[in-house]
């Protein structure tokens, strides 16, 4: 209550708290919401990504609600508590959470060890449902389209298709 009497402890409290509000922002803070978002397969994103942003939300509550009873008991030591959990949150993301940038959602859900195939068999169905309303066709993805017919008889002369130009 009195900050003249404890400047030092106050400003070691202070730092304590950047210290943890940066190891926050680049360990488990902003990784948390990216993880739940791709370690599910697509099936079942929807579900996991609330359950995991439900789990974050409610454990932000605990943290805050037990925060003040904490330093209370444990003074400053609540600091170095927290700060080593970012350490370690930070050392996890880095060494234990795969790289996931770049890649398929058949190739996360192969990483993160989803073996049903399911985000191949949703893609299937998708591209079965395109096909029976005529989306590839129109497209010229599928064959019977007349784009497709005119690149394959290009390429079956060994001809490049000639650049299309639109006015």
């Amino acid at each position: 209550d009195n900050w003249d009497a404890h400047r030092a402890a106050g400003w070691a409290a202070v730092v304590f708290i950047w210290i943890f509000a940066i190891g926050f922002g680049f360990s488990w803070g902003p990784c948390a919401w990216i993880v739940v978002a791709e370690v599910f397969p697509l099936g079942l994103r929807a579900k996991g990504v609330s359950i995991g942003a439900s789990s974050n939300w409610l454990n932000n509550f605990a943290v805050a609600m037990s925060t003040p009873d904490f330093v209370t008991a444990a003074s400053y030591g609540v600091y170095i508590f927290l700060g080593m959990m970012c350490v370690i949150g930070a050392l996890y993301i880095y060494f234990l959470t795969p790289e996931t940038k770049g890649r398929t959602l058949d190739e996360m859900d192969e990483l993160f060890g989803d073996k049903s195939g399911r985000s191949q068999a949703d893609a299937a169905i998708l591209e079965q449902a395109m096909r029976e309303v005529g989306l590839l066709e129109a497209a010229g993805i599928e064959k019977g389209s007349p784009k497709h017919e005119v690149e394959e008889s290009e390429y079956a002369h060994g001809e490049k298709p000639a650049a299309q130009h639109t006015a």
